[in-house]
């Protein structure tokens, strides 16, 4: 499914992207292979999906097992 307009599409017509080592763009680096570990972001072949996927801003969620205060 893309993240962007959430149609469904077989898996082989969709680019993966996983978070990238360094602050590349969006934090995000295509995955061609399909084969990077971590949690995938996938975008249709849609022109206009890939340009709002450019423009979102995904962020690490550094605070996962930490308590408030």
């Amino acid at each position: 499914m893309c993240v962007v307009c959430r149609r469904r599409f077989a898996k082989s017509r969709l680019l993966r992207h996983v978070s990238a080592s360094e602050g590349v763009g969006n934090g995000l680096e295509a995955d061609e292979a399909q084969t990077r570990p971590g949690r995938g972001w996938y975008v249709c072949d849609d022109p206009n999906c890939r340009a709002r996927f450019e423009g979102m801003k995904f962020r690490r969620k550094s605070h996962k097992g930490r308590k408030n205060g």
